[in-house]
């Protein structure tokens, strides 16, 4: 079957704030070569390692950012290699790279450049900060630029200082963005023939997640500047003046074996009946089937109480336990996942979301994440491991540049 991407070539010269970008493109059948330099030193620190091999070939981290792609090994310090970098790019549909403005021009790879060279092509480029801005030379982590998007500001507990959230999520984030927006492009192109430009900033689209929702909104209207209020909703005790009464439900709770959170912010009405049975049925709800807790408002005072009933009876069970109970009652209770849970959920299982790849060279099969989509008709899929460093070089040189 026919991919959504297959017949479009795409270089892709980018680092780890693109990788994402590339690999979505690649499983969806698009034939992607990443350039790769093996003297660079970030190239030879993308731990862990398979077996505790450390050679870049044994990456778990290439392993699973380049499935589907092919190696080329350039060094375009050397003029010959540059000559050959440039011959590919006149060849490509799609040129992604992660360069800073000033990089970009000491390689003659700008934006005006690459589009000298291949005036159809789709040139995406993933920056901390945009060309034009007065950042554009800055150089980036995936961690300074969560904290330059306020998304560290609002993650963890008051007492602390402010937390990076875990798994690259600001390269995540960018790599989205932009490969929607490759692939606008990419369709834009076939309907106009002209090829586009499409930057992307790493900043801008971390601060998205921490603007678009009420923070935002608390600050405009109500010059609240919102913090990190650890186990808490992110409201507690930082509403507005006609809030300032109101006593918010923890979200976390301890188990037995981790954490879940509790969605009581979210209950329909008539849902508090539902929470004393349950608690009931495990003899935690101390003293909250007195009917005086059926008002709104006296559970408002006594929030603090139910918090912590609701501590205890948490603190009796596993997750899984509470996840069960509490879903027949239709309570809000969800489990908070680590990496193992995520291999035995019962959902991603049904959906097949793992998928297993066979690795010739190892002559066993490894688990791979899969898709966060399903499409029937174009399907996504994993056809080949990450190549090795350069393993495709001679042959993209012959189908690309008849060399």
């Amino acid at each position: 079957m026919n991919q959504s991407l297959s017949g479009i070539k795409i270089l892709d010269f980018s680092g780890p704030a693109g990788f994402y970008c590339s690999k979505l493109l690649a499983d969806l059948g698009a034939e992607v070569v990443i350039v790769e330099n093996p003297s660079d030193e970030l190239f030879n620190n993308l731990g862990p390692y398979y077996n505790d091999i450390k050679d870049p070939n044994y990456s778990l981290y290439r392993w699973h950012f380049h499935t589907n792609k092919k190696s080329v090994a350039l060094n375009i310090s050397n003029p010959k290699d540059k000559e050959t970098l440039d011959s590919l790019i006149k060849h490509a549909d799609v040129f992604i790279d992660t360069l800073t403005h000033q990089e970009a021009n000491s390689l003659d790879l700008s934006m005006e450049n690459v589009r000298a060279l291949n005036p159809h092509i789709v040139h995406t480029r993933i920056t901390g900060f945009p060309d034009n801005s007065e950042y554009s030379g800055f150089k980036y982590t995936d961690m300074t630029v969560l904290a330059m998007s306020g998304l560290m500001s609002i993650t963890g507990f008051p007492e602390d200082p402010p937390n990076q959230m875990g798994g690259e999520q600001a390269y995540h984030m960018a790599s989205l963005n932009a490969a929607i927006g490759t692939m606008i492009s990419i369709l834009e192109r076939e309907l106009t023939g002209t090829g586009k430009d499409v930057s992307v900033s790493i900043q801008e689209c971390a601060s998205m997640s921490t603007l678009q929702t009420a923070n935002f909104n608390y600050y405009t209207w109500h010059g609240i500047n919102r913090g990190r209020n650890g186990l808490n909703h992110p409201f507690s005790d930082q509403g507005p003046s006609y809030d300032k009464d109101r006593n918010f439900p923890r979200v976390l709770y301890e188990s037995k074996d981790g954490w879940v959170a509790h969605a009581a912010h979210l209950a329909p009405p008539g849902a508090w009946k539902n929470f004393v049975k349950w608690l009931s049925d495990y003899d935690s709800q101390q003293d909250l089937d007195d009917p005086k807790f059926e008002n709104h408002e006296t559970r408002n005072l006594f929030q603090n109480h139910i918090n912590d009933v609701m501590k205890s009876h948490c603190a009796k069970l596993t997750k899984q336990e509470i996840y069960h109970s509490a879903q027949k009652l239709k309570i809000l209770v969800i489990p908070i996942n680590s990496v193992k849970d995520l291999t035995e959920d019962e959902q991603l299982i049904y959906r097949g979301y793992f998928e297993k790849v066979f690795h010739k060279d190892l002559n066993t099969e490894i688990t791979y994440p899969g898709a966060p989509y399903q499409m029937k008709k174009t399907p996504w899929k994993i056809k080949s491991p990450a190549p090795k460093v350069g393993e495709n070089t001679q042959q993209i040189l012959n189908e690309w540049l008849n060399q």
